[in-house]
């Protein structure tokens, strides 16, 4: 799971208030493909995959679903933010 981000780490990482990375998701999700660019886990389906990240103080208190981004896709978004 390591090689995924979450949003959380990817505003840490840009030093940017919550938001900054989901918005930065949504203009480029159109163009990158789920599974190999970004995942989206949901409460049903992935809850201990989720309850595990929480755990480790890496996504949002307020989140249900979860956005995880390669390194790749991460790194188009800081290169994006400069």
């Amino acid at each position: 799971m390591s090689a995924w981000l979450t949003l959380l780490d990817l505003d840490r990482r840009l030093g940017q208030a919550k938001g900054t990375a989901f918005r930065a998701f949504k203009r480029r999700a159109p163009h990158w493909r789920e599974g190999h660019d970004f995942r989206v886990l949901q409460p049903g389906r992935d809850g201990a995959e989720i309850e595990s990240l929480r755990a480790a103080s890496r996504v949002y208190t307020s989140s249900r679903t979860v956005v995880l981004l390669s390194e790749a896709a991460a790194r188009q978004i800081v290169a994006g933010a400069t």
